[in-house]
Formats: structure tokens, C-alpha cells, sequence
């Protein structure tokens, strides 16, 4: 008998990604053998995105190219979830033979969707649970990301994400750590926590059970050496969450904020719930805990009504601000969002010349970060990942890509040390 064969393309955050390795592990474990995307399979999943334009043409586009597989072959299963798909389900039908939409609360019932072929649609607005996806193995093979939270409740002025992925809703602490105590036996030993906005977790709760609870259990876990938290809001750093960071001994000290602006009026426009001066308070209390730590912001380019000089105060909030790297969004007029009614939308060529002088300034800081650590001889440490012409790489928990030579080094083994000199795209540590 034929074995069948699944290919599957992901499109936009960390959470799509891991959601799409929960998917693909389903198929495998039902028999069907992975295939690239561009290769004839016999199911194509896309796991869309809709954050951007840009990101709604790449998943229009690769729909596009599974529906030529289709041609070639009838029996061929198309099937389309994701934020796009969750917003966009007629003009995904219009495209042409799509066999299944499927929306983002039941992406862990794909296989068994497919099987019966049962074509139901939900609004994620009425989700009240957490759809759970696990996996037993990830793509990266040193690295695990878990999704414990999906949904957010902030409604942002530029954003569609609340829309698309529904109140906020966290998944059960025991999968979670049953999920962990399962990717260490297959060799894992750094975790990366993640979610559509994982400082809410376990907040739309009765209990008090929170993201703190949740990663002291987490370190529990014997074989667990590091924790990386994904993107938090700055507030959501509540007490007991700064309580956990101070006493862990396996935190990565690398946090990711969503700042988007440097200005206060534009931080008011967006629905943001803090001032610069909030912000940069924030900052501070966790340079103390953390004085070497990483620290990276989204920033969102190009909001209707930014001024030359409301960018001028990003820029210099940014330039007095210790940090390490920018994540860069160029504004991007979402249908539904207030911020596309705004008055004052700025031209695709100002957003693009403002994202240029941000990323000099970005690469400044990177290089001031890589400076520090070297001048200061702070140590650091990473999960082994490749070997290449003797010398081994991490991600290190710094975030910083560092490379040691050590010949029995192994992957997965952790490589630690004091960096002695710039080396390739990071530091070179003995």
C-alpha cells in the first residue's frame, strides 16, 4: 500500500511554527510520511498569517501553489488554517478547491477534520478553551518551543490578532509539564515558553495559578537546564513573576518587550496601556535583577499620524534606552483595526527610510551588547547545535550566537565559558 505523504508551510510567529510541528506529528504518528512543500504530496497544509499585507499575499500565494498540485492530481487535500484563515475563510473558498478551512481553536483536530471530512467553522471570539497540541520532537533539534497561552485580550489599534485568535485562554499546567518531562527524554534541555500574549497566562482563570507558578514547576524539572521566555508585555512583569526571575537559577537572561513607540501621544493612539516613562521604569527594575541580560523590542513603523517628530522622540527614547537589538514592523493598514480609519497615514517610502535608520541604530546597540559582554568577561551558556570546522555554535542565554572549540563536544551538550574576542555572527568563549 502507498504510504501518503503531508507537506505543510508556516507562515508569521513562533506560535504558527510550533502549532504546525503539533499538526505534522499527528500525520507522522497516523502513518503519512513528511514531504516538502514544493514536492507532490498528497495533503498540503497552510498555517497562515495575516499581521501584515505582506504575510496575506504569502499565504494567498502558497494556497495558490497547492492548488496547482490539485490540478495535476483530484485526490490532493488542501487545507488552510491560521490568522488569515480566520479571517479571510470566503476568499480563501474563492481562491478555488480548498477541501478544508479550519479555524484557529481547532488546528489539533486537523487529522480527525480531514478524516471526516467535517468542514465546521468556529469564530475564535466564542473559544473558551485551550485547543492543546503536543509533539514529541521539534524542528530544531536543541530547542523546544511550548505554546501554553493563545488569544489576546488588548485590542491594539493596529492590530487583527484578537480577532483572529480569540479571548485569552492557557492550557493546562499538567500537559504542560507532562509535555516537558516528554521533550527531555528525547534529549531537550532548553524550553522556550510562548504565546499570542504569554504574560496573561492563566489570568481568565478562577485560580491564582500564573506564568509564575507555571516556571517554578518548570524548573522543577531536573533535566531542564535553561528557560527562555518569549515576547512579555511590559506590565505583565507583575510581582510575582520579578519574585521568580530573582530566585531562578535557569531563566535566560534575555527578555523580549513590545515597546512599538517612543512616544507617548503615539502609545495613546495605539491603544498601548503604559507611558515611555512606565516603560523605561519597567527597564530598570529588571536591570536590577539581570544587570548583563538581553533585552529586544518590537517597535511598529510607520503609525497613521507619526510625525517627523513623534518619530524623532522614538528615536531618541530608543538612543538613551540600554538594549540589544529591534524587532522592526512596518505599519501595515489592517481592514477592521481602528488605526486604519486614522487620519495621517504615512507613505510606504517614509515607513521604509524610518525602519533603515532604526536598524543602524539597532546594529549600533547589538554591537555596544556584544562589547559589554566581552569587556566585562560575563559568562555565558548554550545548548550545542552544530559543529562546523571545529568549533561548535549555541544561541547562548544571552542571546547572543556563541562558538566554542571542543571536539567531544556532542549536540545537546552545554557549552559555557568567557568570551576572549568578536568571532563570526557572536563571540568566541573558552
Amino acid at each position: 500500500m502507498k504510504t501518503k505523504k503531508v507537506a505543510a508551510i508556516t507562515f508569521g510567529c513562533k506560535v504558527n511554527q510550533y502549532e504546525t510541528a503539533c499538526i505534522l506529528d499527528d500525520f507522522i504518528q497516523a502513518g503519512y510520511e513528511l514531504q516538502k512543500f514544493s514536492q507532490p504530496a498528497d495533503v498540503y497544509i497552510i498555517n497562515s498569517c495575516t499581521v501584515t499585507n505582506r504575510t496575506d499575499y504569502k499565504s494567498r500565494n502558497a494556497i495558490r501553489k497547492a492548488l496547482k498540485q490539485k490540478q495535476r492530481n483530484s485526490n490532493v487535500k488542501v487545507i488552510v488554517t491560521g490568522c488569515y484563515a480566520q479571517l479571510n475563510k470566503a476568499e480563501i473558498e474563492w481562491l478555488g478547491a480548498v477541501d478544508l478551512v479550519i479555524d484557529n481553536n481547532h488546528k489539533n483536530e486537523i487529522l480527525k477534520k480531514l478524516e471526516e471530512q467535517d468542514n465546521s467553522f468556529q469564530d475564535v471570539l466564542e473559544a473558551e478553551y485551550f485547543a492543546d497540541l503536543s509533539t514529541s520532537s521539534m524542528i530544531d533539534k536543541t530547542r523546544a518551543f511550548i505554546k501554553v497561552q493563545d488569544g489576546c485580550d488588548y485590542y491594539c489599534a493596529y492590530c487583527t490578532i484578537p480577532f483572529a485568535r480569540g479571548h485569552s485562554r492557557s492550557r493546562d499546567a499538567k500537559t504542560v509539564l507532562e509535555q516537558i518531562k516528554k521533550l527531555t527524554c528525547a534529549g531537550y534541555r532548553e524550553f522556550v515558553l510562548g504565546g499570542i500574549n504569554l504574560g496573561l497566562y492563566g489570568r481568565e482563570k478562577l485560580s491564582d495559578y500564573r506564568l509564575a507558578h507555571l516556571l517554578y514547576d518548570i524548573e522543577q524539572i531536573s533535566d531542564v537546564k535553561m528557560i527562555r521566555l518569549s515576547s512579555i508585555e511590559p506590565l505583565l512583569f507583575d510581582d510575582e513573576l520579578l519574585e521568580f526571575l530573582k530566585k531562578s537559577n535557569k531563566i535566560c537572561p534575555h527578555f523580549h518587550i513590545p515597546l512599538q513607540s517612543g512616544s507617548d501621544i503615539l502609545l495613546k493612539k495605539m491603544n498601548r496601556h503604559y507611558t515611555t516613562a512606565q516603560f523605561r521604569q519597567k527597564l530598570e527594575v529588571l536591570r536590577e535583577i539581570f544587570p548583563d541580560a538581553a533585552f529586544g523590542f518590537d517597535l511598529v513603523v510607520g503609525l497613521p499620524g507619526e510625525t517627523e517628530q513623534f518619530f524623532a522622540e522614538t528615536y531618541r527614547f530608543l538612543q538613551e534606552l540600554d538594549f540589544t537589538y529591534l524587532h522592526l514592523f512596518s505599519y501595515s493598514k489592517r481592514p477592521g483595526t481602528k488605526a486604519a480609519e486614522m487620519k495621517g497615514q504615512v507613505n510606504g517610502r517614509i515607513i521604509k527610510e524610518r525602519v533603515n535608520i532604526l536598524k543602524e541604530l539597532s546594529n549600533k546597540k547589538t554591537a555596544l551588547y556584544s562589547k559589554h559582554l566581552l569587556d566585562n568577561q560575563i559568562r555565558m551558556r548554550g545548548i550545542a547545535e552544530t559543529e562546523q570546522d571545529g568549533y561548535w555554535t549555541a544561541l547562548s542565554d544571552h542571546y547572543m550566537r556563541i562558538y566554542q572549540q571542543k571536539p567531544k563536544l556532542q549536540q545537546g551538550d552545554i557549552i559555557q565559558g568567557n568570551p576572549t574576542q568578536i568571532f563570526r555572527d557572536g563571540l568566541l568563549i573558552q
